[in-house]
């Protein structure tokens, strides 16, 4: 066989894609809802089926739109800061290591309280492409949203003191589970995806290593289906971990 023909086979038949992925900070691209920039770290651009990973900073006073999510529910943590979540004019404070999980249709947004920036990340499932597109923010366009304001449907979450899930069915969250992990330097442990499952680990403070992929802070490992994952702790580390089965 000539080398242009061995050339031609190997284009036919290209490997499969990597399911495990390290996805760095810095490659993440910016949205805005309201006076806020925010991050979108994972997303459908980068094939995600069934969740999303979103980080804001917002300066005191600003606000990310309200907004609804017609078939998403979107679980929204302050890991530094504080932060009212609105709905309507109601205003309800929840600092940092503090969450709110709002269902479906339930309208929301949130205003930086506060006299110091706020840092938050959200994920919603399954992902909303309408959010990353403009066309939900009520302060652009000048539109209320049309959704739901149901009491005591948001639910809070204090994730900081938990060292395990802090979201799941007994929240509401049927469509996936969130897990605070604080490791001391070397800590280990074993993680498992189910075909068709997606999972992410974003790192907050410090680093890991999962089967020798290094994800540092504000970086964030994706998997999409079956694998087994080793984490080791490279140092003393926080991070968020997300499934989506």
């Amino acid at each position: 066989m000539s080398l242009r023909l061995l050339a031609i086979g190997l284009v036919a038949f290209p490997l499969a894609a990597e399911n495990v992925r390290v996805i760095r900070f810095a490659e993440s691209d910016p949205f805005r809802m309201g006076d806020v920039t925010s991050r979108r770290i994972v997303h459908p651009g980068l094939g995600a089926k069934k969740t999303t990973l979103n980080l804001s900073v917002s300066k005191p006073g600003a606000e990310f739109a309200q907004h609804v999510h017609d078939y998403s529910d979107d679980t929204i943590l302050v890991l530094d800061g504080e932060v009212n979540l609105r709905q309507g004019d109601s205003l309800r404070l929840f600092k940092t290591g503090q969450c709110a999980f709002v269902p479906t249709g339930q309208i929301h947004g949130t205003v930086t309280a506060g006299k110091k920036e706020a840092t938050m990340i959200s994920f919603q499932n399954p992902p909303d492409l309408i959010l990353y597109s403009g066309a939900r923010d009520s302060k652009k366009t000048g539109i209320a949203p049309k959704g739901l304001i149901t009491p005591n449907a948001v639910k809070y979450v204090n994730f900081g003191k938990k060292n395990g899930m802090f979201s799941g069915p007994a929240e509401g969250s049927l469509r996936a589970t969130g897990t605070h992990r604080k490791l001391k330097s070397g800590e280990k442990f074993h993680l498992s995806f189910a075909d068709g499952a997606e999972g992410v680990l974003f790192v907050w403070r410090g680093a890991i290593r999962a089967n020798e992929r290094r994800a540092g802070e504000r970086d964030t490992i994706f998997v999409q289906g079956k694998a087994e994952l080793d984490i080791v702790a490279d140092g003393a580390t926080e991070l968020i971990q997300i499934l989506a089965p």
